[in-house]
């Protein structure tokens, strides 16, 4: 069952608390508190559409608070393929100008007022467990048991990854062991409220070893996102920036014992989760039958925003969303806790009184254990659920999910199918959800178009999708004949002209322009993009993907007197690849470190039109219409100081007209050319009557060697004499080129997907000048 409201918001501001109970403070009325009808809230749905989840996106550059006075904006802008925080802070009589103008800027998601977060729960109950006892967990039992429970974790279950939005998971509890595998900012606080995270995650995935407690995964692993640390905002105030790593760092599921008012922040983070496939679990929170405050601490103020004191069964903007599973709290009666929620964001109900969990280690040992009462602390029972469900059926959705827990409910007082504001649609069933989704398992989802390859006609360069549709690259064709470069793990292409570079996202199509006065393209193992410019002696210019921004310039003295001309013709790792004229000395092949030494490489003579590097950068591959190929080992070469060159040759008569190669890792190089015909008397591609020339492909070992220039016999594998190029995809397709045959220069090239199992071809180009594919 799908709730068919519409997003919106209750609030500007963004308070953070954690929906856990403190103490009872007074008793209110029976009626709850109306509930606000929902605002639309202003999110670019199109932008969060364009972002990609990328653990290197935590790496990326924040800016600092900008700006002065009292009020904090939260912003969401989209840099790259990735989601960025920001804070700028105004004065209050320029909030509401500044906070408009901001969501008119072209790379912003969402902005919105922000507050801090207010302190989570302290725990009772305080012990160390026994070595061998097992305690007992009436919210496990509650549920079909310990064992019942673990049974449902498929053997060959992919990893599953769960983040725990909260105030730190204590990396010292036994408990965890080493499947704590991301960590965001945390340094557990110092004051009585620090152990709510480590008890959340404590629930979902204890260890099962025969002490103290077990959670529902325990082969599950922990994102640690810590979003509260005494009183003070980690990071970004606000949980939206902590879901955004979560789903960043490969999550699945996200649990969310926090709180937050509604707002662009919120709805863009969540927005971003389903597209990106990630299951939220919030609590509803704790306004229920009393109303609930948390005390403050000595030394802080007064919390003027604690939502229980504005009501009983405050809606929490963290749970007032149409695509999570709110989540109240039953007692050991199986009947709802007087605490929890009782409103329209309640969609099921799970154990959260007197739940036995881990605690820091500070206030017990290794194996602390404490006593907790909260919704916040039934939301990880359906955070386990839905990790059990994902490891059997991974290619499901969220929706999926959400579907076969609903479904599957045990109901309370109301029929199944039915939900009412206590007690959602029912109990959570988890035995009975895992047999639901095995029944009506997941149906694929189509999968969308991605970039394959890229192709050079004259001055026009486009970017080819799978399913044949072509992307043209903007601002090119001003200048000379564009180079172009894929980055090696396939997120980044660009182009350059000598007038304008363009950066591509692979993943989404968003392209990106900057003048540029570039020779040749390429990408260092840091992703960033490398030019080389000639005006006032070599430099290898680096550019940001994300921006297309200029980040620095390495110069390169030694190999700027007399210079005629050079050109980047590819990156092995850090090391720029450049070919130089000077004076006598025609097409030389030196490799620019970032230090500004460089190396000469090979002696050249010819112009090259094909450079590749191995994954590391140890090994280059060159050739050129005129030369057979030679490797080129990198560490060598600058550790002796003359070029290291093996060259792959037959015999004494030209190699190939045409050549193209792509390394696998550092152990094999793919290379592939349209032949002459006395060259291919070793593969045995001629046939009688054929072609003088004829395309190639094969792979080669790399490894260590001793320079030569000597024909030799090659180890030849996988000989294919009916394309000049080809590349493997990860789902059994291919990626082949075939030249034209014949003698005449310049070749022209054909490139077809190859479909898996028999299912026939897809033309992505002809008649290419130059081609390049992407590599997955």
């Amino acid at each position: 069952m799908k709730r068919l409201w519409l997003i919106g918001a209750i609030a500007l501001g963004v308070v953070i608390v954690v929906v856990a109970v403190i103490a009872v403070v007074g008793i209110v009325g029976d009626q709850p508190t109306a509930q606000p009808d929902r605002e639309e809230l202003p999110v670019n749905i199109e932008l969060i559409k364009q972002a990609r989840p990328e653990p290197g996106c935590a790496k990326v550059p924040r800016p600092k608070p900008a700006g002065s006075g009292d009020v904090e904006l939260g912003v969401i802008r989209l840099r790259g393929h990735c989601l960025i925080s920001e804070t700028v802070v105004v004065a209050e009589a320029d909030a509401a100008a500044r906070l408009a103008e901001l969501r008119q800027q072209q790379d912003v998601v969402a902005a919105d007022r922000a507050d801090v977060p207010q302190p989570p729960a302290e725990p009772r109950d305080i012990r160390p467990a026994v070595d061998g006892v097992e305690e007992k967990q009436w919210g496990l039992d509650a549920l079909g048991g310990a064992a019942a429970l673990h049974d449902l974790w498929p053997a060959d279950a992919p990893e599953i990854k769960i983040g725990v939005v909260d105030s730190g998971i204590d990396p010292k509890q036994a408990e965890f062991g080493d499947r704590v595998i991301a960590i965001r900012d945390t340094v557990l606080g110092s004051d009585r409220y620090e152990s709510h995270g480590t008890a959340v995650a404590g629930i979902i995935a204890s260890a099962a070893d025969g002490t103290g407690v077990t959670g529902l995964v325990p082969k599950a692993k922990l994102l640690d996102a810590q979003y509260w640390r005494d009183g003070v905002a980690v990071g970004e105030s606000g949980i939206h920036d902590e879901i955004i790593w979560a789903v960043d760092q490969g999550a699945r599921v996200i649990n969310l014992s926090s709180g937050a008012n509604d707002s662009s922040l919120l709805r863009a983070a969540y927005e971003y989760a389903e597209l990106s496939s990630v299951v939220l679990v919030p609590a509803v929170g704790n306004c229920g039958h009393w109303t609930v405050s948390v005390p403050d601490p000595p030394g802080t103020a007064p919390d003027p925003l604690d939502p229980c004191k504005r009501g009983r069964n405050q809606i929490a903007g963290q749970a007032d969303q149409p695509t999570v599973l709110g989540v109240g709290a039953l007692n050991e009666e199986h009947r709802k806790a007087g605490f929890s929620s009782k409103n329209r964001t309640v969609m099921i109900m799970a154990p959260g009184e007197a739940i036995l969990s881990t605690c820091v280690t500070r206030t017990a040992g290794p194996r602390s254990l404490c006593v907790n009462d909260g919704t916040s602390f039934a939301a990880p029972f359906v955070t386990g659920a839905v990790a059990i469900l994902l490891a059997r059926h991974p290619e499901a959705s969220p929706a999926d999910i959400r579907q076969a827990l609903i479904t599957t409910t045990d109901p309370i007082e109301t029929v199944r199918g039915q939900r009412n504001d206590a007690f959602g649609y029912g109990k959570l069933n988890v035995i009975a959800a895992a047999k639901y989704l095995d029944d009506h398992p997941p149906q694929p989802q189509p999968e969308q178009p991605v970039i394959t390859a890229a192709a050079r006609t004259g001055s026009k360069v486009e970017l080819i999708m799978d399913n044949g549709k072509k992307l043209a690259v903007q601002q090119l064709g001003q200048g000379g004949t564009p180079a172009f470069a894929f980055s090696a793990d396939g997120a980044w292409f660009a182009a350059a002209d000598g007038k304008t570079l363009t950066v591509v996202d692979a993943y989404t199509g968003r392209q990106q322009s900057t003048e540029c006065g570039c020779s040749g393209v390429a990408f260092n193992t840091k992703g960033q993009v490398l030019a080389a410019q000639t005006h006032g002696g070599l430099k290898i210019a680096q550019y940001d993907p994300m921006t297309a921004d200029w980040t620095g310039t390495t110069y390169a003295p030694k190999l700027s007197g007399g210079l005629d001309s050079a050109k980047l013709v590819g990156a092995a790792g850090d090391v720029a690849l450049v070919t130089l004229s000077q004076g006598e000395y025609a097409n030389r092949l030196v490799g620019v470190w970032p230090d500004s030494t460089a190396t000469e490489l090979d002696g050249g003579g010819l112009a090259y039109t094909m450079v590749a590097a191995s994954a590391t950068g140890r090994f280059v591959v060159a050739s050129s219409p005129q030369s057979c190929p030679r490797v080129i080992d990198v560490e060598k070469t600058r550790s002796t100081g003359k070029p290291w060159t093996k060259w792959l040759w037959y015999d004494d008569i030209f190699c190939a007209t045409s050549m193209l190669a792509h390394f696998d890792g550092d152990k094999a190089l793919h290379l592939g050319w349209l032949g002459s015909q006395n060259m291919q008397r070793k593969p045995a591609c001629l046939k009688p009557g054929q072609e003088r020339e004829v395309p190639v492909t094969g792979r080669l070992p790399i490894g260590e060697f001793t320079p030569s220039r000597d024909p030799v016999d090659l180890p030849w594998k996988d000989l294919d004499c009916t394309a000049s190029g080809v590349w493997p995809l990860k789902n059994g397709a291919q990626v082949r080129a075939r030249g034209s045959l014949g003698s005449a220069l310049p070749l022209k090239y054909t490139l077809v997907l190859l479909k898996p199992n028999g299912e026939g071809e897809q033309n992505l180009a002809e008649q290419a000048d130059e081609i390049a594919v992407r590599t997955r």
